[in-house]
């Protein structure tokens, strides 16, 4: 029997955002052509900036709910 486990990340977009730029920084170190590594990196710095920018769409919308 397998056992998944939901990482309480999965629904918080600002540790979902530091993780997508940890993996950018990963991209860069990793063995691939220059190319790779910049396309890499490029796509995860892309996923982390949209999920700070909702991140804190989602904090100012509580802020005035609140």
């Amino acid at each position: 029997m397998v056992h998944l486990t939901v990482s309480h990340h999965r629904n918080n977009p600002r540790a979902r955002a530091a993780a997508h730029r940890a993996m950018a920084i990963a991209a860069l170190k990793s063995n691939s052509s220059l190319k790779v590594r910049y396309r890499r990196y490029n796509a995860h710095m892309r996923k982390a900036n949209a999920l700070s920018r909702t991140a804190d769409t989602i904090s100012q919308h509580q802020e005035v709910t609140s």
